[in-house]
Order: structure tokens, then C-alpha cells, then sequence
């Protein structure tokens, strides 16, 4: 469920403050879209591989975060949010939406929470604080990161016709999920354990533990198949 946007092209220095009371209405009726890093981050958090994450608690190819029959998060219960600590952008966001053009200008937008919802806005902070607040900035930066591999994959499309026999390829698969977005695909290239195994297995490289290498390595390897 997309909320209404009550203010737009707010900048990090706008004034902007928000107090959560934990009343766990907007953790119902909501598509979080998920990207590699947010998969691992929760992945760690329950103790699985990003492969056995996906499997168990994602939809759409692992690009969505499971929600219940009767719409509430997979990661919802008594006490609140489960995984807390490794929540997505898009929930330590929450109001805001953040807006990022393929040049690289960045502007937010302030939602209309739900009905009944007990958060507590003021104007005693800035946007910048309240994003320091949430520890969204590593989130911010991976999200940055995939964003411009998309854009990259993109652009290797614009002007070039795939081969039947690379309809399977990264460039084929993101072919056809720009072509039909809510349509099933495989996209195992996204699981960032897997992909990180076989290209380091390929390339005669250790697996790094650390995330943030991983995740450079992820992109790499991403690239590299696609090209």
C-alpha cells in the first residue's frame, strides 16, 4: 500500500523530526522492496545465507520481503519488529521516502502516515539528524551502490539485442523484469552469498566475512557476467 505524500523535494537540512511510540501500524499492508545488501543484513541477523533467506522469507525472485496472509511483516510479533538492529532503508526511512536521480541529486518526501497512528512529528532536528538517528546512512550507500549497478545494466540494454541464447543472462533477466516488473523471474544472480562463492571460486579468490567487502565483490561479479 503506497501512502499519500504530504510534502516533497525536501532536502537533508529541512527541518524534520519524528518520534516512533511503537504502535506497529506501519509494519501492515506494505511492499518492502529489498536489495542485496538488506538481504544479507537480515539474512545475518536470523543466521542463514542469503541463498536459504531468500528461499524462506522473500518473494518475487527475493526483490520483496514476505508478508503474511493477513498483511502484517514476516518479522512482526508481540514485542515489535524482530530484526530491528538490520530493518530496511525503507523502514528506518519511515515517514520519509528517498528519491535518488541517476545523477546522483537526492530529495525526500514526507508520507502521510496511517490512520491512527501514533508517531509524534516536531521541527527540532533536520532531516540529516534524523537519518543519523536510524543508521541509515550504510544503508543509504549500499542502496547507492545497486541503484548504479541497475543503472549500468540498464544503459549495456539501450542499444543492444540479446541473443536468444542470452535470455537466461543478467542482462536478460533484467530485460524482461523492466519489461514486466510483477512478472516471476529468476534472479538467483542477486543472492550475494551464492554469487559471491562461485565468482571467487572462478577468480581463485578467499570469500571475504566482512559485508561491505562482500558486497563490492557481489557487484563486481554482477558486472563481470553481465559484460
Amino acid at each position: 500500500m503506497a501512502l499519500p505524500i504530504c510534502k516533497t523535494d525536501l532536502k537533508r537540512n529541512s527541518a524534520f523530526g519524528y518520534a516512533c511510540h511503537r504502535c506497529l501500524s506501519c509494519c501492515r499492508f506494505k511492499k518492502i522492496q529489498l536489495n542485496p545488501y538488506e538481504i544479507a543484513r537480515l539474512a545475518a541477523n536470523r543466521g542463514l545465507s542469503t541463498t536459504d533467506f531468500i528461499a524462506g522469507y522473500t518473494t518475487n525472485g527475493g526483490t520483496v520481503l514476505r508478508f503474511l496472509e493477513q498483511g502484517t511483516c514476516v518479522f512482526l510479533n508481540d514485542q515489535g519488529c524482530a530484526v530491528h538492529p538490520d530493518r530496511p532503508l525503507v523502514c528506518r526511512l519511515y515517514p520519509l521516502g528517498r528519491h535518488v536521480h541517476f545523477l546522483g541529486a537526492e530529495h525526500f518526501n514526507l508520507m502521510e502516515c496511517e490512520p491512527g497512528c501514533q508517531g509524534v512529528f516536531h521541527e527540532k532536528g533536520t532531516i540529516e539528524q534524523y537519518l543519523e538517528e536510524q543508521g541509515a546512512k550504510p544503508f543509504m550507500h549500499a542502496a547507492d551502490l545497486y541503484l548504479d549497478l541497475l543503472w549500468r545494466l540498464l544503459e549495456q540494454l539501450k542499444d543492444q539485442e540479446l541473443a536468444p541464447s542470452q535470455s537466461e543472462s543478467i542482462l536478460g533477466t533484467v530485460r524482461t523484469v523492466s519489461q514486466d516488473p510483477t512478472g516471476a523471474h529468476d534472479l538467483s544472480w542477486i543472492d550475494m552469498d551464492r554469487a559471491v562463492s562461485d565468482y571467487c571460486r572462478q577468480c581463485g579468490l578467499p570469500v571475504p566475512t566482512d559485508l561491505e567487502a562482500k558486497m563490492g565483490l557481489h557487484i563486481k561479479a554482477v558486472r563481470a557476467w553481465a559484460a
